[in-house]
């Protein structure tokens, strides 16, 4: 029976990208950038959750509030491929190694941004003392992933007796508590356009690209964009500071990732209507 952290709530008690197995089981399964390997290892018996991990702040809290609120799981084993941009696995690595400092800091973790801000350096010294990480980076293989993990299991642990008299004194809270709820919706800006011009967005199947054209305040041409992806478009839109109401920037990136998306799937793309299946 689970005990400890959130007891009297339903496990996992953060939400996140993974699948749970059984919730008794003593291993949780870190799959880095490989989601496709979450379902397969998420059935091997022993396997109590299965999820992926991206970056090396809010992805590891929520490793630790879903590993410290279940006193069961006493291996994270780490698989997949590594992000060579965000580099969690190093984050989890050096968390283990060196811990964090007095700003809840990884301590000698490459990632972008390593810091622990949701969290207390106490729940973080529970999950150090918890969990003993096991270490398959890159491994991909589901047939040697599954006789690790079995191996792994064979050497189950008791539940984790010092996170109960943690918890008699205070009870941790839950960051999805405590966000301020805001409604959708609401005016564009001051202004009903923005100063600096519009965008003419088409889809351009036969070259594979999107094609964006920047017209001034007076409808005369400017700038043409060419591109596959929304996301670099986006900066190049920025970098050229072609953009003044950060409204009209929301606006670009809902408009370019339905152009992305309809020149992915291959079907037709209008500006500020809906993308349809043919």
């Amino acid at each position: 029976m689970r005990s400890g952290w959130f007891s009297d709530e339903p496990w996992p008690v953060i939400s996140g990208n993974y699948v749970v197995g059984d919730p008794e089981a003593s291993i949780a399964v870190c799959t880095l950038t490989s989601p496709e390997l979450m379902e397969p290892l998420s059935k091997i018996k022993g396997v109590a959750i299965a999820g992926r991990l991206n970056t090396v702040n809010l992805g590891i809290e929520r490793i630790i509030l879903n590993t410290i609120s279940n006193p069961n799981i006493r291996f994270l084993l780490l698989c997949g491929k590594e992000s060579p941009v965000f580099q969690p696995a190093q984050g989890i690595r050096s968390l283990f190694e060196f811990g964090v400092d007095d700003q809840n800091r990884i301590k000698k973790a490459e990632g972008h941004y390593p810091v622990l801000t949701n969290i207390e350096a106490r729940h973080i010294d529970i999950f150090r003392k918890q969990v003993q990480l096991v270490d398959y980076i890159n491994e991909m293989n589901l047939e040697d992933l599954q006789t690790r993990i079995t191996r792994l299991s064979s050497e189950r642990k008791n539940q984790f007796s010092n996170q109960k008299t943690e918890i008699k004194s205070q009870k941790m809270p839950a960051p999805e508590k405590s966000f301020k709820k805001i409604r959708p919706g609401g005016r564009r800006g001051t202004d009903e356009y923005d100063p600096l011009g519009f965008f003419v967005i088409q889809v351009d199947h036969q070259a594979g690209e999107m094609v964006l054209k920047h017209y001034h305040a007076d409808h005369t041409p400017a700038h043409e964009m060419r591109g596959r992806r929304a996301e670099s478009m986006m900066r190049g839109l920025v970098r050229e500071g072609l953009i003044s109401q950060l409204s009209h920037a929301g606006y670009l990136g809902v408009e370019l990732g339905k152009a992305e998306t309809a020149l992915r799937l291959g079907i037709p793309y209008e500006q500020d209507h809906p993308i349809k299946k043919k």
